[in-house]
């Protein structure tokens, strides 16, 4: 039994392709509608002595089926090259290796399916490659290793679908990434290079982002990066001769449930053991820009991250009590309200456990609380004399072993709230 052969694709390409595109964007898109899964062939078409009487290069609207679409290792000339509206099916759309001469390069509202798009090793001359406005589907898009040394790229209102976009070893001279929405699952840059001005800027619905990678990028002019995040960007090993912004990045560290053990973790760990390194490298850049409350956002995250990966069992567990109590030296109200509540409870059990008949009623409770008060306040001028006055009404000459041993735990306890609290403050008016 033989296997049935599968029909070749039929395909638009050479000169019966560069006929059709002349006939103009009726002509070619009637043609499209009654051929719709044809794959059109571009490849190697040198443009440039095709432009019209002004020197433009025009696919405005045309388009292109579900087909593959391949303009690979074509080269386009010096001119405006103008994609603008066009529409991109569900097929592979290809230009690799492509060289665009000087001029600009326009994809404003241009549709693409959930094909791959390919620009890798794509060259870009003096000029802007504008990407605004686009929606692009669920496909990989890619551009690596392509060069826009002298050209700035815009992605303003753009949409991206649920794929993922490369910018990996990819040179720009100022880049512009601000869509209007994405759905990502990853943005890869790594060994990315801008040579001017970088802007990351992530709309909400970039919480889908499963990895943001910039690892080894470098940037010779300034770098923001905005946007609320489910994951922790990588910056390690980049390199920037200008400040990098990040007032307005805020993330979020993704934990997991640990497995069973002994000992055994008491609270979620990192999904990803590198998050710390990552984290590490934000509170860096942060602290050279002397932006306090971010670094101390990150090295919040930072420590939280390292818990029951890099840091002792022991370790992790006064870690989980530094940041219940403080955030890590970010909260003042916390710290200030186990103080009250160690400092009542304290009263109550010095009560109980008062000997002398002198100390019922509320005259009991008044010196109980001043105990408890001076206890938890012990740097104050009256608080000595009002202890050992409060000891003598409650317990007469001999407080007894329990008393003894509270007073040392609210003492110990108190000073690490008061320190827990100073700390706050520290951080909160820091200069």
């Amino acid at each position: 039994m033989t296997e049935e052969a599968i029909p070749a694709r039929q395909k638009l390409e050479g000169e019966a392709a560069l006929k059709l595109w002349r006939q103009g964007r009726d002509a070619w898109n009637s043609w499209i509608d009654q051929h719709p899964g044809w794959d059109i062939s571009f490849a190697g078409v040198d443009f440039s002595s095709k432009r019209d009487p002004k020197g433009n290069l025009s696919f405005s609207g045309y388009h292109f089926g579900d087909g593959l679409v391949d303009f690979s290792s074509a080269i386009f000339g010096d001119g405006l090259v103008d994609f603008s509206l066009a529409k991109f099916g569900e097929g592979h759309l290809d230009f690799s290796f492509a060289t665009f001469g000087n001029g600009n390069v326009s994809f404003i509202w241009a549709t693409f399916g959930n094909g791959n798009v390919d620009f890798a090793y794509t060259t870009f001359g003096n000029g802007n490659v504008d990407f605004a406005y686009i929606t692009f589907g669920n496909g990989f898009l890619h551009f690596y290793r392509a060069s826009f040394l002298n050209s700035d790229v815009h992605f303003p209102g753009t949409t991206f679908g649920s794929g993922e976009i490369s910018f990996r070893q990819v040179k720009i001279n100022n880049l512009n990434f601000n869509p209007e929405s994405v759905e990502l699952r990853h943005i890869q840059a790594k060994e990315l290079s801008i040579k001017g001005r970088a802007i990351f800027a992530l709309p909400s619905s970039a919480s889908s982002l499963k990895s943001f990678n910039l690892h080894s990028a470098s940037f010779d002019g300034p770098l923001t990066l905005q946007g609320n995040l489910t994951i922790i960007p990588d910056l390690r090993a980049t390199r920037s001769s200008h400040q990098v912004e990040l007032s307005d990045l805020n993330v979020k560290l993704p934990r997991i449930s640990p497995k069973l053990g002994w000992p055994p973790k008491l609270s979620r760990m990192a999904e990803d053991p590198q998050d710390g390194a990552r984290l590490r490298r934000l509170k860096e850049i942060a602290e050279t820009n002397k932006d306090h409350q971010a670094a101390l956002r990150f090295s919040a995250d930072e420590n939280r991250a390292k818990r029951w990966i890099e840091t002792s069992w022991f370790g992790s567990v006064l870690d989980m009590a530094f940041s219940a109590f403080s955030d890590y030296g970010q909260n003042i109200l916390r710290p200030f309200a186990a103080l009250i509540v160690l400092t009542a409870a304290s009263m109550g059990l010095y009560k109980t456990l008062a000997t002398e008949t002198s100390a019922a009623g509320w005259a009991g409770w008044a010196q109980a609380a001043l105990l408890s008060a001076s206890n938890s306040l012990p740097f104050l001028p009256q608080s000595r004399d009002l202890r050992e006055d409060a000891l003598t009404a409650l317990y007469g000459t001999d407080p007894g072993s329990w008393v003894n041993a509270l007073m040392i735990t609210q003492g110990a306890l108190s000073f690490i709230f008061l320190f827990l609290i100073g700390l706050g403050l520290r951080n909160r008016f820091r200069l």
